[in-house]
């Protein structure tokens, strides 16, 4: 049994007979500790008793089995407990053992955390947990009850279109089926229900945003490829020598921080966190020992202080991965390309001419900077403040540097190559619509290049260019983008969108609008902001930041144009909102790669953990957010404004006249304004409103521009 535990550990008796103890232990009442305990003094009696024995007075080498063997006790005891953990994940609480172990896996569980851990499933044969249960019959039958009771009464086929969009939403925070899967449900409903045509829809599937992503994941998947992350930190750290804890942490959150912004906060997480551990691990096997290099001295005494020291460097450990989960999920709110809910923003038609990359990068990196130190200062002020921990000394970063030379070799030009492109693509990201766009135009003056060219321009050079570690084929092959790149993302992003163009042809946008604009100009521009705020927050804590972004986003956008207001006064706050998840395990990817890694160390993660210290955090990061989102919005987007002629123009389904009529609009004098045309099943397009409810005729206003 043992043996088996251990896998690939070859049949041998005197393993077997060394570990039974641990396996007593872990199906008694009786502690790990005694265990541990009682085993060493059978092995004191054995080694004194032994004749000829040369171990027996020596105490240090006698400690390192010990301390050895408690950690394969704490690796058995981990093992053992998988079934009590799995009992308390019914209800999306993962614990850590819950959850996949390899990258790949891994990479899955960060995007459908419920789907992917391995919980009991007590329902439909073994397919379903409780919580997949319950998505499902609140999704089925929320759409039952509103195809069926049809509460909305001016726009018939609103009801099914709400009926699907409740199905998804529930489907997508339940992932009663794959997150990527639930996306096609409005392919398959739509036509069926007469919302729209197939074509129509399958239109909302794939365009430049899919194109955008694509090029963005593919320059992350080559400095994935290459270790580079890994290096850079190393160097960094090797250069600063001996690191305290309180560096440590800021190392090691200033990094996630800086790379999330331009790779995909969940390749940072997996990237960053196993040389974390690899580093604590280390690190506590270094203070188990130094009690054992000073010679003589009371041995319980010495046995004290290896104990609190390694309860130190547990205690920072659980700090550490924190601040990297934390801080990739700030770093990746700061570009358009670093978080997965950020894609669903940018993916609006009617956002594609002003929310460029640059202009996102000025509106969120203060934000993001802010949400950093935030979160610095809650992990420093539990885990750092007061704790008797060193740090890591030069040596464990030189064997760390050492394993990743025998790994990966040293650098090499196929680093310097994905690092240079990787700047390159930021560097056009910034510069196209300045330098780039205004250059390629089409003979009226429309812009012929956005954010996708620009991003699928580097990302091509990458299969140009040979390798030098792997001779003969590119930096870049297609085996290893089939194998790490999650193309299910593009199918979840046009879910969303395919979802945004059936309220429009439902109706379901008007009625939503219609409520929505009674409430929004009665409410002050900062205090909206942070009410977006807290309801998305909570949303996103609860069903996970990618599920609340897909779902939410494009209602909100929808809603806002009903409504004759600025979009991107709803759904500025509404995006930053996604990332401002902290405190659950299964809230943003990021957590939940550092929640399944911690079982590498000595002490894995805690729900409680996430909780304690996301609270705070979450709770200082609606504050300052909300001020911060509004002022931020009015310098760069100018978010506060009436109804802008570029959302009209943009608007997809061709529901908007941008008029000569002067008047006050959100308290600012205006020439001309929009007004959103009545295109629902009942109506013949012959009237529109304006921001006060005004209803005009759209024939008399063409006649008159």
């Amino acid at each position: 049994f043992c043996n088996s535990l251990l896998g690939r550990v070859p049949h041998d008796r005197t393993l077997s007979c060394a570990l039974c103890p641990f396996v007593v232990a872990m199906s008694s009442p009786v502690s790990r500790a005694d265990v541990v305990v009682a085993t060493t003094d059978e092995s004191d009696d054995t080694i004194a008793t032994s004749p000829g024995s040369e171990l027996a007075g020596d105490r240090r080498e006698l400690k390192r089995s010990q301390s050895a063997t408690e950690r394969m006790g704490n690796a058995l005891q981990r093992a053992g407990s998988n079934a009590l953990q799995r009992a308390g994940s019914n209800l999306q609480l993962q614990r850590a053992g819950t959850l996949p172990k390899s990258d790949k896996m891994l990479q899955h569980a960060a995007t459908m955390p419920i789907l992917f851990d391995e919980a009991d499933r007590p329902w439909c044969g073994g397919l379903w947990k409780t919580q997949q249960l319950i998505g499902f019959l609140l999704g089925v039958g929320s759409m039952l009850v509103l195809s069926l009771w049809r509460p909305i009464h001016s726009y018939p086929q609103s009801n099914d279109m709400l009926g699907v969009a409740a199905l998804c939403a529930s489907f997508w925070v339940c992932e009663v089926i794959p997150i990527y899967m639930t996306a096609l449900i409005p392919m398959v409903m739509l036509p069926f229900l007469k919302i729209t045509s197939s074509a129509g829809i399958s239109a909302a599937y794939w365009n430049w945003i899919s194109m955008f992503v694509l090029g963005t994941f593919l320059v992350d998947i080559a400095l994935e490829q290459v270790h580079l992350p890994r290096r850079l930190a190393l160097k960094l750290l090797l250069h600063l020598g001996i690191v305290h804890p309180a560096a440590l942490l800021a190392v090691f959150m200033g990094l996630c921080w800086l790379l999330s912004m331009v790779v995909n906060s969940i390749a940072v997480t997996l990237l960053i966190t196993p040389f974390a551990i690899g580093l604590m691990n280390s690190a506590e096997e270094q203070v188990r020992s130094l009690p054992e290099e000073i010679e003589g001295g009371d041995a319980e005494e010495q046995q004290r202080q290896s104990e609190g020291a390694a309860r130190d460097v547990q205690k920072f450990a659980d700090g550490l991965l924190l601040g990297i989960a934390y801080s990739a999920t700030a770093g990746g709110m700061a570009t358009l390309t670093g978080a997965v809910a950020n894609y669903f923003l940018a993916g609006e038609t009617n956002f594609a001419a002003v929310v460029s990359w640059e202009k996102w990068f000025m509106f969120a990196s203060p934000i993001s900077l802010v949400t950093l130190l935030l979160a610095y200062v809650v992990l420093y002020l539990r885990y750092v403040r007061g704790l008797k921990f060193r740090g890591i000394e030069r040596e464990v970063l030189e064997s760390e540097y050492e394993d990743l030379l025998r790994e990966v070799g040293p650098f090499s030009r196929d680093e310097a190559i994905a690092g240079a492109i990787q700047v390159l693509q930021i560097a056009m990201l910034i510069l196209r619509p300045f330098a780039i766009s205004p250059f390629v135009t089409t003979p009226s003056g429309e812009n012929m290049v956005n954010d996708a060219t620009i991003a699928c321009l580097p990302a091509l050079l990458l299969f140009f260019v040979p390798s030098v570690v792997r001779p003969g084929q590119a930096l870049l092959t297609w085996p290893v983008v089939h194998e790490k790149f999650d193309f299910g993302l593009l199918l979840l992003i046009g879910g969303g969108m395919a979802i945004n163009s059936g309220f429009t042809n439902s109706g379901l946008n008007i009625v939503l609008g219609d409520g929505i604009a009674s409430a929004i100009p009665h409410v002050d521009g900062c205090i909206l902001d942070f009410l977006i705020l807290v309801c998305v927050t909570l949303c996103a804590q609860v069903f996970s930041n990618i599920g609340t972004a897909a779902a939410m986003l494009p209602i909100l956008g929808s809603a806002a144009t009903e409504a004759v207001i600025n979009p991107l006064a709803l759904l500025l706050p509404a995006t930053i909102a996604t990332s401002f998840a902290f405190m659950l395990p299964t809230a943003t990817p990021p957590n939940v790669v550092v929640l399944a890694k911690s079982t590498d160390l000595s002490r894995a993660l805690r729900i409680r953990d996430f909780f304690s210290n996301g609270l705070p955090l979450t709770l200082g990061a609606c504050i300052l957010g909300a001020i911060l989102t509004h002022y931020l919005g009015l310098a760069v987007f100018d978010s506060e404004g009436p109804f802008p002629r570029w959302a009209c123009d943009a608007a997809a389904s061709g529901n908007c006249l941008f008029a000569a009529l002067p008047g006050v609009v959100q308290g600012r004098q205006v020439d001309s304004q929009a007004c959103i045309i009545n295109l629902g099943p009942i109506s013949d397009g012959s009237v529109c409103r304006i921001w006060n409810g005004t209803v005009l005729s759209v024939s008399e206003l063409t006649l008159a521009n």
